[in-house]
């Protein structure tokens, strides 16, 4: 094998482990974004943190629709984080129409 094959087996070795975390991330994303919009847990440093984690994984449909649940609900009481996690996703993911990446 020569190396830019190589180079493509490696990055996509790569891109399957990320996406097997994904999927164990997803029961653990799924309890904590029904926990805070049922309202079992809502300590906001907390749910930042658990926040800051899912960012990192929003590129999946699913927990990018838990990041959303949860950012609905805190939306009232504290639309000033909501914002600047609707930032944070458009520069990460590269959305320029703030409004229309969380819709």
């Amino acid at each position: 094998m020569d190396d830019s094959n190589q180079f493509f087996s490696d990055v996509a070795n790569l891109f399957e482990g990320i996406f097997d975390i994904t999927k164990t991330m997803l029961p653990a994303y799924k309890e904590f974004a029904d926990d805070v919009v049922c309202e079992r847990i809502t300590d906001i440093e907390q749910i930042e943190r658990q926040l800051d984690s899912m960012l990192t994984y929003c590129f999946n449909a699913e927990i990018l629709l838990y990041f959303k649940a949860i950012l609905r609900k805190l939306y009232k009481t504290y639309p000033d984080t909501v914002h600047a996690y609707v930032k944070l996703y458009c520069d990460m993911y590269g959305s320029e129409d703030a409004t229309n990446a969380m819709s």
